[in-house]
């Protein structure tokens, strides 16, 4: 009995790649702080980022820190200040605080302003 060891290596190495294809070849290794990891060929759709972020301003010569939502990003004071001339004309941000686990477009979710007589915000 004889065996063709050409035809059966020749055979074997049709799904092999070179050495150099190897080390061209990319992949895409993606995940989430949740667990998921992908390895590989399709990854799945981005997701919305959203930033959750508290400002201060001052509004009407009083001190107030609001609670922000954003999918954009996390703003510069000086678009901030742009943005919420609508809502508190004359306002100028002071200073912003970036939250990490954050969830929506620009949106103010809560305001509150700080009284120096209690020292507290209200």
């Amino acid at each position: 009995m004889h065996i063709n060891y050409t035809s059966i290596l020749l055979s074997g190495t049709a799904d092999m790649k070179t050495f150099k294809q190897f080390l061209e070849e990319s992949i895409t290794i993606n995940g989430d702080f949740n667990g998921t990891l992908n390895v590989g060929g399709v990854s799945q759709e981005p997701q919305p980022h959203t930033e959750e972020f508290s400002a201060d301003i001052v509004y009407m010569g009083n001190l107030h820190r609001i609670a922000i939502v954003t999918e954009s990003g996390v703003p510069s004071k000086m678009e901030l200040t742009e943005y919420l001339q609508n809502e508190y004309p004359g306002s100028i941000v002071q200073h912003i605080y970036v939250k990490e686990n954050s969830k929506g477009s620009i949106k103010v979710t809560d305001d509150k302003r700080y009284h120096p007589a209690k020292l507290e915000w209200i």
